[in-house]
């Protein structure tokens, strides 16, 4: 159908005892009727969460357009099923195939019922929507929204509880790639702990949506699956992205922080720092940085800590910065180590490892002027630290480099500058060479070598727990 201008009247041609009228609603009370005009393509429909895109032009029974995106030029969007767009859209787009053209006919109880809308829809009006459906896309389910985890909801599951951080679960899952399954199982897991049960790290975050029972068909990028590895013995290329058919069997909810004690937050966090060290041993960054993000969540500011307790929690929140800084690190993703190491400076602006994490990061987007400012600082605090005594030389080679290469290129006229501040957009392809790192007690842990233990003085914590 063209998008050209459309009249004032746009004829009802059509009963509302049509027998081509088919009632979609789910109680057979005839609150959205629909006549297909124009069949779509496939069997699929959108499911509730999806994000579909059409065109429309809505009237009266008498045949007066009150609106229409043709006439706009610009299709609509929207998130179906979740009460964006009045009951009688919800219901009946949900039943429509791509490229379908429909007549939508909505009752007032499915439309605007006793109040009407401004002054083009009388109270109690039916309405006759023409509806194109041109496209959707599966519910975005990812923590960051990002399109990296997409679900499609086969069954709604019950109740209105979903699992949380810390939730023990128990899910059936069977994995495609095209028609071949690779994974059939269930498995028992923690949230947040995927990884440590055998499960690509995406489905700590698509549990997180989850009703009981409900089954659904996962999509997860190869960020959330098997990355750049692949799984070749499952027959999974690097880079691919993975289905999964996923029903949410059981699950135990996790105490909430706000309805533990200060005690119970005190353990809860330890527990969350142990378990992440154990991850970050074994190179599962990504679920280790959940764990400290779990511990900043058990520590956060609560009146109820007070004297040693406040100091124990201010001592284990510096460890969940220090912790993530040297984890995002690992990652490359240094506006983030940054941002950590920002927040353990606040809490305590002499902490070495906070400072050298700090210009580490730094020296990872290139801005080594200021990354030469906090591993000065380091030497102060700590003459004989190696490390930063390296990083720094490291520094000023660059700063001479750029120098050079400013002075060869301008004959000087514009080499008065060290290198500007390059921001750090937290991508994987940002690419550095971490150097070693000498702690208090003069013993050097590579960030490279898994193997380092995270102790007290080691590749993680800085300070040694009570």
């Amino acid at each position: 159908m063209s998008d050209s201008a459309e009249p004032d009247k746009l004829p009802v041609d059509f009963q509302l005892t049509d027998p081509d009228l088919v009632d979609c609603t789910e109680t057979k009370d005839r609150g959205c009727l629909k006549k297909v005009l124009t069949p779509g393509s496939g069997d699929e429909s959108p499911f509730a969460g999806a994000t579909v895109t059409v065109h429309y032009t809505g009237r009266l029974l008498d045949g007066s357009v009150f609106d229409s995106s043709r006439t706009r030029g610009e299709p609509f969007t929207f998130e179906l099923g979740r009460r964006r767009v009045i009951k009688g859209w919800d219901v009946g787009v949900a039943t429509m195939k791509k490229g379908e053209l429909a007549e939508l006919v909505c009752s007032p109880e499915y439309a605007y019922g006793k109040s009407g809308s401004g002054d083009k829809i009388p109270p109690d009006s039916t309405l006759v929507f023409q509806v194109e459906l041109l496209a959707w896309e599966d519910e975005d389910i990812s923590l960051e929204k990002n399109k990296k985890i997409y679900r499609k909801v086969i069954h709604p599951g019950t109740g209105f509880s979903c699992p949380k951080e810390g939730s023990k679960c128990t899910v059936k899952i069977i994995g495609k790639r095209g028609d071949k399954v690779f994974d059939e199982r269930q498995v028992d897991f923690t949230v947040g702990e995927a990884e440590e049960s055998g499960l690509i790290i995406g489905f700590d975050a698509a549990v997180l949506k989850m009703k009981l029972a409900e089954n659904s068909i996962i999509t997860f990028h190869s960020d959330q699956a098997f990355g750049k590895a692949g799984k070749p013995e499952w027959g999974i290329p690097p880079d691919a992205e993975v289905k999964y058919d996923v029903t949410l069997v059981s699950f135990e909810k996790a105490k909430e922080t706000w309805s533990m004690s200060v005690d119970e937050k005190l353990e809860a966090a330890e527990q969350a720092k142990e378990k992440g060290t154990e991850y970050f041993t074994k190179g599962h960054l990504k679920s280790a940085a959940k764990l400290y993000e779990r511990m900043k969540d058990c520590l956060g500011g609560d009146p109820e800590f007070k004297g040693e307790k406040e100091e124990k929690r201010v001592k284990m929140m510096i460890i969940s910065h220090l912790n993530l800084a040297m984890t995002f690190l690992k990652q490359n993703d240094f506006y983030a180590a940054q941002k950590a190491a920002d927040e353990a400076i606040k809490l305590d602006p002499a902490n070495i490892k906070a400072i050298y994490r700090h210009g580490m990061a730094l020296y990872g987007v290139k801005d080594y002027e200021q990354a030469q400012k906090d591993f000065k600082k380091v030497l102060q605090l700590e003459p004989a630290n190696k490390a930063a005594s390296q990083q720094l030389a490291l520094c000023a080679k660059e700063i001479k480099a750029y120098l050079d290469r400013e002075k060869k290129v301008f004959g000087g006229m514009f080499a008065s500058k060290p290198p500007a501040v390059k921001k750090s957009t937290g991508s994987s392809d940002e690419k550095t060479v971490l150097q070693t790192e000498t702690t208090k007690s003069g013993e050097n842990v590579s960030n490279g070598d898994k193997k380092s233990g995270p102790d007290a003085e080691g590749d993680l914590q800085d300070v040694a727990m009570a």
